[in-house]
């Protein structure tokens, strides 16, 4: 999902340092969390103070980014890590949950499901349902699993985890839910059987994690509560489509009300630890408190958590400043790198500007993400470029995430090192890929540019060796072309206008010309998912910088919901027929190589622009517990308590 945010020994000395104090701060936080339940370094756990039930706590959402639906159904531009880590997995639980201090792992104890049996040929797996309950006291059940996966066999173009079968050397792949050939419900579960043997870790990781079941109370077709037969078909129903079309369309209507979030009878139904008190249209303020009917284990020691909004980050630090113990005072906020000490791993707390008005630094959380920006491959006005692979490198050469950490970013980061990411551990890395890094090298971008017939006497350089040949622009490129185009980026983050006037400083030096602009994130969004092959007119847009992608809900990072043809989060058009084979072995196959093949191939192209990956800095008022969050940008305010 969208977020909102190390081959061969490096030489380099100042590398080598990067790459131990990365470790080093893993190894840091993790110290830090085992010894010190309070969330202060520096504390044991020996006399620790005992948790407190009740309380509320203030958190500081990020800027300009609010949850904007609440139906986990999503079409591609709403699978976010806000919509989903921060507001829905709140009330309504997936099949599997993942991430609880920061591990990429399945939650047992907080997911509704057991763990999954197989058949011995590995087509059909069989997954049965703990006693868990709905708010309204209806019991969980198989055929709440059976609804979501109709709702995805029958609106396909509308779920943003679907990609479309591949045909490769006339062999075709199914991937979810097109590989379901049948299913069988059961009170307490539900069987389901696929079309061939598939990788059972990509199953788990990348399906069945991505199955919110749905209460059979969704299952209308309009506000007057008129039911409908989604949730009552079989997957080969010759009418799925049309009974699950009126309540789609109901739902997703609801979804994105949101002005009656809280007040919508279907969303006050829920299986998660929390319920929806209030949610504030015009602001994107809103407040959670204890789901009493919550049949999960770890229920809440809070009452009531308060998300509230800011424009800006300097407006969030204003508050910081304030004070724990001012009123309407923030228990939660993210310290804007620009108020922040240099980064040390010994010691969080060093330099803490915010530690005299009663705060803490949070043990680091790392994200299982990577960060880029994307090209827009079906660009009418600049894609030409983007498909010339000397030109992405270019760009990726002239962007340095090291002196992007090392300057802004104060150390509190770590480089993208590909489509795989390093940090947190527990990725199925391979040897290449973990000694790979993005080179920052302008020589080499330079060289680039000159080697395929551009013209660097002026900036924008201009194509002067038109053609498809050696020593020539490319295909599409004809003579006169400037090496020149747009890039969208996320208002409301302070680091990014510096971060970027520096990358169109140091593109300029091989002739290309970057025009940036600062929008807001909702634009960026819907921008990036506009250009289809059915909406040329779409597709005017170049790049955009928003973030990059989370490995969550699917946790196996094999890129097939990301980098693979016509896959629904790919929405700046890449394709390469080589790479979609490759992923597709890595979900049929259960043999670590063909994963290790797919990471080398991928790392040795230029889907996306790897940009550097951020590092969160939690202020935390004191008294207050905040353990290390999930690596998937959520939240888990269950686990959070005053102490006594």
């Amino acid at each position: 999902m969208h977020n909102g945010t190390v081959r061969s020994i490096l030489a380099k000395a100042g590398v080598v340092a990067v790459a131990l104090v990365t470790v080093g701060a893993a190894t840091t936080a993790a110290a830090a969390n085992s010894a010190d339940d309070t969330g202060v370094t520096g504390v044991t756990s020996v006399g620790k103070p005992q948790p407190k039930h009740g309380g509320t706590v203030r958190i500081a959402q990020r800027p300009n980014d609010s949850p904007n639906v609440i139906w986990p159904f999503m079409d591609v531009n709403q699978v976010t890590s806000i919509n989903i880590g921060e507001f829905q997995q709140f009330f309504f639980r997936p099949l599997y949950f993942a991430g609880r201090d920061d591990r990429i792992a399945i939650d047992d104890d907080l997911s509704p499901a057991q763990a999954p049996v197989w058949s011995e040929d590995g087509r059909t797996v069989t997954i049965r349902l703990k006693n868990w309950k709905w708010s309204n006291g209806e019991r969980l059940t198989g055929r709440d699993v059976q609804f979501w996966i109709n709702m995805a066999k029958a609106e396909k173009e509308h779920d943003g985890y679907y990609t479309p079968p591949m045909t490769i050397a006339g062999t075709t792949t199914n991937y979810f839910p097109d590989n379901v050939v049948s299913t069988s419900v059961a009170e307490h579960g539900i069987s389901i059987t696929f079309d061939q043997a598939y990788n059972r870790t990509w199953v788990l990781q990348n399906v069945l994690t991505t199955i919110t079941p749905m209460p059979r109370a969704w299952d209308v077709t309009g506000p007057d509560g008129a039911r409908g037969r989604c949730s009552a078909d079989a997957v080969d129903t010759p009418t799925l489509k049309a009974d699950c079309d009126p309540v789609f369309r109901h739902l997703s209507a609801a979804s994105v009300d949101k002005k009656t979030f809280a007040t919508n009878p279907l969303w006050q139904i829920s299986d998660g630890p929390w319920k929806l008190k209030s949610y504030d249209a015009a602001s994107g303020a809103y407040a959670i408190v204890r789901n009493k009917a919550y049949s999960g284990v770890h229920k809440p020691y809070l009452d009531e958590v308060d998300f509230v909004p800011y424009k800006n980050a300097e407006a969030q630090y204003a508050d910081l400043q304030a004070g724990a113990s001012s009123p309407n005072a923030l228990q939660i906020g993210i310290l804007p790198k620009a108020h922040a000490a240099r980064y040390d791993p010994a010691d969080l707390q060093a330099g803490n500007p915010l530690a005299g008005q009663g705060y803490h630094i949070a043990p680091l959380t790392y994200l299982d993400s990577i960060s880029y920006y994307q090209l827009n491959f079906r660009s009418s006005r600049h894609g030409k470029l983007f498909r010339q692979a000397y030109f992405t490198k270019a760009l990726q050469d002239s962007y340095d995430q090291q002196g992007v950490i090392d300057g802004p970013r104060k150390g509190w980061g770590h480089p993208t090192i590909g489509a795989v990411p390093a940090l947190p551990e527990g990725n199925p890395l391979s040897p290449n890929a973990q000694q790979h890094r993005m080179k920052f090298d302008l020589a080499e971008a330079r060289s680039l540019m000159a080697a395929n017939g551009w013209d660097l006497s002026t900036t924008p350089a201009v194509c002067r060796n038109p053609g498809t040949g050696p020593g020539q622009c490319g295909a599409d490129i004809a003579a006169g072309d400037k090496a020149e185009f747009d890039l969208d980026y996320q208002a409301g983050n302070a680091d990014l206008p510096g971060i970027m006037a520096a990358y169109r400083t140091n593109l300029a030096q091989s002739g290309i010309s970057v025009n940036l602009a600062e929008v807001p994130v909702d634009h960026l969004q819907s921008e990036a998912s506009l250009c289809t092959p059915a909406n040329p007119a779409g597709c005017a847009w170049d790049a955009a910088l928003y973030g990059g992608w989370v490995y969550s809900p699917q946790l196996y990072p094999t890129g097939d919901s990301l980098f693979a043809t016509g896959a629904a989060a790919n929405v700046w058009g890449y394709s390469d027929p080589h790479l979609d084979q490759l992923i597709a072995k890595t979900i049929t196959s259960n043999d670590i190589q063909d994963m290790y093949a797919y990471e080398d191939y991928v790392n040795d192209h230029q889907p996306v622009i790897y940009t550097d990956d951020i590092v969160a800095i939690y202020e935390v008022a004191d008294g207050l517990r905040m353990p290390v969050q999930d690596p998937f940008e959520g939240y888990q305010p269950e686990f959070w308590y005053y102490t006594k």
